[in-house]
C-alpha cells in the first residue's frame, strides 16, 4: 500500500522499523550522495577561495579558542605545562561537539529550509535529512584531519586508540541521526525550535570539558560527567588524539543513550513525519 510522496507502508500501518528507514536511505543513496555534494559546495558558493574555507573555517575557529582559554586565560592540563597539548585538547573535543550541534541545528529547520523539495519532490524525506548530515560530517571531517595532524605532530596520537575514536565516531553518527528523525519532523510543527536546540546545545557545551580541563569541574558534580554522552564521546576522541586513558562507564552510557536516540527518533519520524508537507 503506498502512502502520499510514494512511502510504502506495511499492510495495517504498523510503523517500519530502524532497519527499514536506512534501507530506504539507501535506495535512495545516489541522491542523497548528490544532495551532500551540493550541500557542501553551496556553502562556499560565490567565495573567491571556494571549498579552502573547509580547512580555514576550522583553523580561525580553533586558533580563537586557543588564543582565549590558553593564552588569556592560560589555561593547561594537569601535569603537561606546554600550550601545544592544551591545544590538542580543545581542538579534540571541539571537532565533535561541533558536528553534533551543526548537525541537530541543521536537522531542525531542514523541512522549513527545503520546503519546495518537501512539498513537490516525490523524494523521502529521510533521503534529504540523510544528505544534509552527510554534508555536515564531510566538513567536520576536514577539521577532524587537522586535529590528527596537530596530535601527530605534539607526539599525542596513540594507535591504540584508534578503535577508541571510531567507536566514538559511530556513537555520535548513529545518536545524531536518531535525535535528527525527530527534530526534523518537530522543526516543522514547532518553527522557533531551532533557535531552542540552538540555545540547548550552547549550555550542553559549557556544561562539558571541552574548553577547560576536566579537572577544573567541582568535585562533588565531576562524578555527574558519566551521565552527559557527549562527554562520553569527546573522551573516546581523546584517547587517540591525547592518549587519555579509556572510561568505559562514559562510553557505555553515550553509547546507549544514542540507541535510544536512534529508536525513539525512529518512532517520531515514522508516526508523523507524511504531515511534514503539509507544514512545511
Amino acid at each position: 500500500m503506498l502512502r502520499p510522496h510514494g512511502r510504502a507502508v506495511k499492510a495495517g500501518g504498523h510503523p517500519q522499523t530502524v532497519i527499514e528507514i536506512i534501507r530506504r536511505v539507501w535506495r535512495w543513496r545516489r541522491l542523497v550522495w548528490e544532495l551532500a555534494r551540493r550541500d557542501f559546495k553551496a556553502r562556499y558558493a560565490g567565495s573567491a577561495l571556494g571549498v579552502a574555507w573547509a580547512v580555514l573555517e576550522p583553523l580561525v575557529q580553533f586558533g580563537l579558542y586557543l588564543t582565549v582559554f590558553s593564552v588569556f586565560l592560560g589555561m593547561r592540563l594537569e601535569g603537561r605545562a606546554d600550550m601545544g597539548s592544551f591545544g590538542v585538547y580543545i581542538i579534540s573535543g571541539l571537532v565533535p561537539f561541533l558536528a553534533f550541534q551543526e548537525a541537530i541545528t541543521r536537522a531542525t529547520g531542514l523541512a522549513r529550509e527545503r520546503a519546495q523539495l518537501v512539498r513537490h519532490v516525490n523524494v523521502p524525506l529521510e533521503a534529504i535529512l540523510t544528505g544534509a548530515l552527510v554534508a555536515v560530517f564531510l566538513r567536520h571531517s576536514v577539521a577532524l584531519a587537522l586535529v590528527l595532524a596537530a596530535s601527530l605532530a605534539w607526539g599525542l596520537f596513540t594507535v591504540t586508540g584508534v578503535p577508541w575514536l571510531l567507536a566514538g565516531a559511530v556513537v555520535l553518527v548513529v545518536g545524531v541521526f536518531g535525535l535528527a528523525l525527530g527534530l526534523v519532523v518537530a522543526g516543522a510543527y514547532l518553527p522557533d525550535l531551532s533557535q531552542v536546540m540552538g540555545t540547548a546545545t550552547t549550555v550542553l557545551f559549557f556544561l562539558t570539558p571541552i574548553v577547560y580541563p576536566a579537572t577544573a569541574v567541582p568535585r562533588r558534580v565531576v562524578s555527574l560527567l558519566v551521565f552527559n554522552p557527549i562527554w562520553g564521546v569527546v573522551r573516546s576522541f581523546r584517547v587517540a588524539l591525547m592518549g587519555d586513558p579509556p572510561q568505559w562507564v562514559s562510553f557505555l552510557v553515550a553509547g546507549a543513550c544514542a540507541v535510544c536516540l536512534l529508536a525513539l527518533g525512529a518512532i517520531v519520524f515514522e508516526a508523523r513525519h507524511r504531515r511534514v508537507p503539509d507544514l512545511a
